[in-house]
């Protein structure tokens, strides 16, 4: 008895050739993009050295729950880090990442990155999610220091202008134990006020806005004005008169005005009585004037 053969169904046929042709439209062999797959949570790992090292518990809570309601709406950047591709580790989406281990998934969706992971990695923050002004100076320092690059190719890689990427390096060379508080969010200071505070040069007047940070009473206009002080030179008693309200004086000679200096004497006294507090460049003007003052009240006794 002969076996007689199937003869292959047209509609599976069809049907076949309908999942080919839309296979080859979504994914393309040879195709330039790397396309999405499902990674095992627990086979992924967040990067050591990435720039963001803090992440708000509360902001965490939020992306779960907006993750657990919506789905996954974007895919983690992960690359190989073991000898096979059963280890995977994070190059962007680390916030994706824990949001779906703090919803117990078992999968994520993920897509694999072989280009530069660090610039990616800050790429990602800044573009998704705000960094610190720390973690962001520190982000392209290690960039540049990494790859050797200039503060030029770092701003061109970042979308970045040189002077931007120079004032955010800048923030860096303030005192590490203030760096470690706003790192920790602990005091909310925007980053041009870091920058700008990072350009005041004379370590006075930078340890005395820090203190008024610390007691959140720092400004902006209050930096510049403290700045603008240290780019003043000082030309005795006539600058320090002037600086502090006495008017158009020119000399501590016969053409100066006395009722002016009761004036000052009168605010002094007021300032005084109210508790207020010196800035640096006022201090230093105070001081200017107390030596001139000591100076002509011994000559006068010399005379005498």
């Amino acid at each position: 008895m002969s076996v007689r053969s199937k003869r292959p169904s047209p509609i599976l046929g069809a049907a076949s050739t309908m999942i080919d042709d839309e296979a080859n439209a979504l994914v393309t062999a040879g195709g330039r993009f790397h396309h999405s797959f499902e990674a095992d949570v627990t086979a992924i790992e967040p990067d050591p050295v990435q720039s963001r090292k803090t992440f708000a518990e509360a902001e965490i809570v939020a992306l779960a729950a907006t993750m657990e309601e919506r789905g996954q709406l974007q895919p983690i950047l992960v690359r190989s880090c073991g000898p096979t591709k059963k280890r995977w580790m994070i190059v962007a989406g680390e916030r994706r990442w824990r949001a779906a281990k703090l919803n117990g998934w078992a999968t994520i969706l993920a897509i694999e990155h072989n280009g530069d992971p660090e610039v990616a990695s800050l790429l990602e923050n800044l573009q998704r999610v705000d960094l610190s002004p720390v973690e962001e100076a520190r982000g392209i320092q290690r960039l540049i220091e990494g790859k050797g690059w200039t503060q030029d190719q770092a701003a061109g890689a970042l979308g970045k202008s040189k002077g931007e990427v120079s004032g955010i390096l800048r923030i860096l060379t303030l005192p590490e134990d203030f760096l470690g508080v706003v790192l920790t969010s602990e005091l909310a200071i925007p980053k041009h006020a870091l920058v700008e505070l990072a350009r005041v040069e004379r370590v006075d007047d930078r340890d005395y806005l820090i203190e008024a940070a610390k007691n959140g009473r720092l400004t902006v206009r209050m930096i510049r004005s403290v700045r603008d002080g240290e780019n003043r030179k000082a030309a005795g008693a006539v600058d320090s008169l002037r600086a502090i309200g006495i008017g158009n004086a020119r000399s501590l000679n016969a053409k100066f005005s006395f009722r002016a200096l009761e004036k000052m004497t009168s605010r002094l006294r007021e300032a005084r009585q109210n508790g207020r507090v010196l800035v640096p460049k006022e201090t230093a003007h105070l001081e200017a004037l107390r030596a001139e003052i000591d100076h002509l009240l011994a000559d006068s006794w010399k005379e005498k």
